[in-house]
């Protein structure tokens, strides 16, 4: 098969319906309040965004390589392992932040934590050199410029600031799991 024309989009777009689905599912059965669904989105946002990407890498001879913050790198399998782990951790930060537990508000701190390191860092190092940032959606479409940028840090930066704060604090007075 020729995986240089699949539309990866699409293939995005199947996966993180399904999963959006399953995290809405788990939303209205968990034990969260606004700030712990908003930080859950934030994850979910970033797993989506990331839900192509380890499969393409290995098999698109097309693929022009990774970019996620600070990981960046070319095809193959080094690519699609740091992609399938952001991928991975992404998911897990998004169901954790909406359980009560104190194991999964500290799996939702640690999450928050890295997400915040590997998206805010290149960030404040671009806003304080004055750089433009820019969003590549595939090849073909590119956001950029100082709206991008406040875009940036309300969907990719913020939350995750504040996924940390909100999971040290609940951990303090969360139940554990063998006590729900």
């Amino acid at each position: 098969m020729d995986f240089s024309q699949v539309n990866w989009l699409y293939v995005a777009g199947g996966v993180s319906g399904v999963i959006l689905i399953a995290w809405l599912i788990a939303l209205f059965r968990g034990r969260t309040g606004f700030i712990g669904a908003v930080v859950g989105f934030a994850h979910l946002f970033a797993a989506c965004l990331n839900s192509a990407a380890p499969v393409r890498s290995l098999v698109d001879p097309e693929y022009v390589g990774y970019g996620f913050g600070l990981l960046n790198g070319d095809k193959g399998l080094t690519v699609s392992a740091m992609a399938a782990a952001v991928f991975v951790t992404a998911l897990v930060g998004a169901f954790s932040a909406l359980r009560g537990s104190r194991e999964a508000t500290l799996l939702t701190a640690v999450t928050s934590a890295l997400f915040l390191a590997v998206l805010g860092w290149p960030w404040l190092q671009d806003i304080l050199q004055g750089k433009h940032m820019a969003l590549q959606l595939g090849e073909y479409y590119t956001l950029s410029g100082p709206a991008w940028a406040a875009i940036q840090f309300g969907l990719m930066v913020l939350p995750f600031a504040i996924g940390v704060i909100w999971s040290l604090m609940r951990m303090r007075t969360a139940p554990t799991a063998a006590t729900q």
